[in-house]
């Protein structure tokens, strides 16, 4: 084991309550590190030290949401992600999903997530399938009661999909051409299907450079490319956060062209 095994799992589960309140952007490498605590390597030591060192130097970023529009024109914006066979161990895929509060001129981060995946996909559309329905069933319907209590009125849950393979699969229910997804992610695509036809959400296409969940996906090595992703979940400086507000930071609606229009 590494040197650092004996308290890894006290750092490791103190950074995940703070990833997991306010500071999205850490959950993809806290949420990998957790799943080594058994089998913790000196190559764990190395990610650890990263991390701590990203954290030690980024301690002033923070999240930030705006609201700029009146209640009846918010609705709720999911984003959901997959890469594919990002673990080289198992070959399974890391999913994402990112919930934001949305309208005209209002983003306001309600939560995500950075689960691997149980199961293994043999390509991108099966990966984006289990991602989608994890991603749905753990934080777009259930946030629904909440804030249609909060809003007074039935509110709309758009799902943002970078796949356009996987939103024709979703929305049609048929895979000719993936014959063994019914035995394998049969239940997951058919509880997509199902949701879609019932209203319960609404499935829209999304740029992939919009797709605020493909932070909890994988990891970068592009300081410039983390920079975006970051801002699409609302992680900024307080120096930076008029800024972001006055360029309609995240994925409000006035990011417009890399969302689409508003529901």
């Amino acid at each position: 084991g590494g040197r650092l095994q004996e308290s890894a799992a006290s750092i490791i589960m103190t950074v995940m309550f703070c990833a997991r309140l306010a500071r999205n952007d850490l959950l993809r490498p806290v949420g990998h590190l957790a799943t080594y605590l058994h089998k913790w390597t000196e190559e764990c030591d190395r990610r650890l030290l990263r991390m701590m060192s990203y954290i030690n130097c980024s301690k002033e970023d923070r999240t930030i949401g705006f609201v700029g529009d009146t209640m009846d024109e918010l609705w709720l914006g999911l984003f959901a992600d997959a890469d594919f066979a990002g673990d080289k161990a198992d070959c399974r895929s890391t999913g994402g999903g990112f919930l934001a509060l949305m309208g005209p001129n209002t983003f306001f981060p309600l939560g995500g997530i950075s689960k691997k995946h149980g199961c293994v996909s043999h390509s991108t559309v099966e990966a984006e399938i289990v991602s989608l329905n994890t991603a749905l069933r753990t934080l777009g319907i259930p946030s629904l009661d909440l804030w249609e209590l909060i809003l007074g009125r039935p509110v709309k849950l758009v799902v943002y999909e970078d796949n356009q393979a996987t939103a024709r699969i979703v929305e049609t229910g048929k895979f000719a051409a993936m014959c063994h997804v019914k035995r394998t992610h049969g239940v997951q695509l058919s509880f997509l299907t199902e949701q879609l036809k019932r209203k319960t959400y609404e499935l829209r296409d999304c740029h992939t450079k919009a797709m605020a969940a493909d932070i909890f996906t994988k990891f970068f090595t592009d300081s410039v490319k983390w920079a975006h992703a970051i801002r699409l979940i609302g992680v900024c400086k307080p120096r930076d956060v008029d800024a972001v507000v006055a360029s309609g930071a995240g994925n409000s609606a006035a990011a417009i062209p890399l969302v689409p229009e508003s529901p």
